[in-house]
């Protein structure tokens, strides 16, 4: 019971690498609240869900304020709502492609740490936790909008971990960077990729499992298992920080 009596806020998690975060922060003993665009309010045992656009600042308003109304603290953002956009080569990528996935990635996540540190702010702790990915330091010839946006990312943990510790407060906010790993998303894109070369997914997947030094893709709970982590006082000293969870993958791949 590595988190109880912490309140967690997980977005993006009705899937994937969120809901892997939520179920894991809520059997650690959190208050966990999951947001999702496709979500519908439900409350079930310490887990609240929520419809949730990211984009919108009036969104996180009402649910940062519902959270603060219902509990009275916040202690830990998870921040997993995010978007592949197109598979296109580079040049192809187009204008309303790249502001959709900037939109969702980066300015989502740039509300997100808007909404969430002036309570933590005030508490004199927390812990923000933004999900990149080691494609942002990876140069690709497709998926732009992608790999800026979570380059972005990687550069607002750190802004806001000097922001955190102003005032003498402890408000903590690190980057986790998955590799390949299990999950809608990276399926889609294995799809996509394979569609635009006339190749098989599995041949795609091989090809990638041949460039990770672990030979497999990894699994939500990996991620989840770092993000406790964080989440924890375990943590307490680690703040402006990527954290990769790749196999190896970033050791051998430019991409």
């Amino acid at each position: 019971m590595r988190v109880v009596g912490k309140v967690a806020l997980v977005t993006g998690g009705m899937g994937g690498i969120g809901a892997a975060c939520a179920a894991l922060l809520a059997r650690e003993g959190a208050t966990v609240y999951v947001s999702d665009i496709s979500a519908q309010e439900a409350t079930d045992d310490a887990v609240t869900t929520l419809p949730h656009d990211v984009t919108k600042s009036g969104d996180w308003d009402r649910i940062v304020s519902r959270i603060l109304d219902e509990r009275g603290r916040l202690d830990v953002l998870v921040n997993c709502a995010g978007i592949e956009g197109s598979h296109q080569r580079g040049l192809a990528t187009t204008e309303d492609d790249w502001n959709r996935v900037l939109a969702v990635n980066l300015t989502g996540t740039f509300l997100a740490c808007k909404a969430v540190f002036p309570p933590m702010l005030d508490q004199g702790q927390g812990s923000v936790i933004l999900t990149s990915s080691v494609v942002s330091g990876m140069a690709t010839s497709g998926a732009l909008a992608y790999g800026a946006s979570k380059a972005g990312v990687a550069h607002l943990a750190k802004s806001f971990a000097t922001i955190g510790a102003e005032s003498g407060a402890r408000v903590r906010c690190n980057s986790v960077h998955p590799g390949s790993i299990v999950s809608r998303m990276s399926d889609s894109m294995f799809t996509a990729i394979a569609a635009t070369n006339q190749v098989s997914f599995a041949e795609i997947e091989d090809r990638v499992k041949a460039a990770i030094p672990f030979g497999a893709r990894g699994l939500p709970e990996d991620i989840a298992n770092l993000v406790l982590y964080l989440a924890s006082d375990e943590s307490s000293y680690a703040t402006g920080s990527e954290f990769k969870v790749d196999g190896g993958w970033s050791l051998k791949s430019a991409g």
